[in-house]
């Protein structure tokens, strides 16, 4: 079933990450709404969600490489094994396709699970620093 609202529970208290995370449930629910009213959308709203997914995976890793993020590297690993599975999904035969309902139910699992777990522990963690960043020796 699908389920991606944008609710509290997913607010991890990084003002850049949350952005990025209440666009991507915005565009998500802007998909399944296609689906049900009409013709499914096109491919390139899942190829839009994804391009920004990447960016906003950029932000998480440069920030947690600037805070010494004790679960980079799995953080990380998640976010690889999530874009791996999305070049699988989306080869160039189906680019220009429409989009499945498989692949934003993939994508609402995701958002879902990722934000919850994985971004809100990094979020605590953030919110715990007192200067924000590394020390360095």
């Amino acid at each position: 079933m699908f389920n991606t609202k944008w609710t509290s529970d997913l607010v991890v208290g990084i003002e850049d990450i949350d952005q990025c995370h209440k666009y991507v449930v915005e565009k998500i629910n802007e998909a399944y709404d296609r689906f049900m009213t009409g013709p499914a959308p096109d491919g390139y709203i899942f190829d839009e969600i994804l391009v920004y997914m990447a960016q906003c995976f950029d932000y998480e890793q440069m920030l947690m490489m600037d805070t010494c993020y004790p679960d980079f590297l799995a953080h990380r690993d998640e976010h690889e094994i999530f874009r791996q599975r999305m070049i699988d999904i989306r080869t160039p035969r189906t680019a220009s396709a429409s989009l499945s309902i498989d692949q934003l139910v993939i994508l609402d699992h995701w958002v879902n699970h990722h934000i919850r777990e994985c971004d809100a522990k990094l979020g605590a963690f953030v919110g715990d620093l007192s200067g924000g960043r590394c020390k360095t020796a």
